[in-house]
């Protein structure tokens, strides 16, 4: 502000001062809450694990229920759920499946719309998990719901970024094996980026509200 020769203070001037000053340090304090262009911030009762800075995840070679190739690029411009598990799975899955079909069919239409939502069963177990029985498997839950697994050393690649853990184990009965694994839901942002987890016990409203959040978040 320029100096003045009056020796009355000018409070217009002043006034406009403190209002500009009073402005700038609005400005500066939203972009340190909220990041450059958020309009929203997160909710402090936030249902998921969120990961500021997110996790790239990079090198995926699987195979989806059509038997077609499955890389990182088909997360790009899409929100994707994902939970690791297996199709001969008495409980776990099937209900970590329901909450997905539960969620998806609570979505606002808003949150339907680009970048649009997808929902993904990755199969540990490809040995006994064929294309064939995964699309018979994902498509049992919900259509548009999409199955990959891959061998294991790439399957590994996926898990390792995602920290989803999984193992085998002789089944009780002593007939053939079972499978040990995670039981989280890992939401994967639209520029390929792990952002957030959703852990157990899965709550359908609770996620939904929580994905909206960060997707309104994330508009920006």
């Amino acid at each position: 502000m320029n100096q003045t020769t009056e020796k009355k203070p000018n409070y217009l001037l002043l006034g406009v001062g403190v209002a500009v000053f009073s402005m700038g340090l609005g400005v500066i304090l939203w972009t340190l809450l909220f990041g450059p262009g958020k309009s929203a911030s997160l909710p402090p009762d936030l249902a998921a694990t969120y990961l500021p800075e997110g996790r790239p995840v990079v090198g995926v070679q699987m195979t989806d229920h059509n038997n077609q190739p499955f890389d990182e690029s088909h997360f790009k411009g899409k929100w994707s759920f994902m939970f690791f598990g297996f199709t001969h799975c008495p409980d776990v899955c099937p209900a970590a499946l329901l909450v997905m079909k539960a969620v998806w069919n609570k979505l606002p239409a808003d949150a339907r719309q680009a970048p649009e939502p997808q929902m993904i069963f990755v199969s540990v177990d490809p040995d006994r998990d064929t294309p064939e029985i995964l699309k018979q498997y994902v498509k049992f839950y919900h259509p548009d719901f999409i199955g990959i697994t891959g061998k294991h050393d790439k399957l590994d690649i996926l898990t390792t970024q995602l920290s989803a853990l999984y193992g085998y184990e002789d089944a009780e009965d002593g007939n053939g094996y079972t499978v040990t694994h995670s039981a989280q839901i890992i939401l994967i942002d639209p520029d390929g980026h792990m952002r957030a987890v959703f852990t157990t016990p899965h709550n359908i409203d609770a996620i939904v509200k929580g994905f909206v959040s960060i997707r309104d978040y994330h508009k920006g």
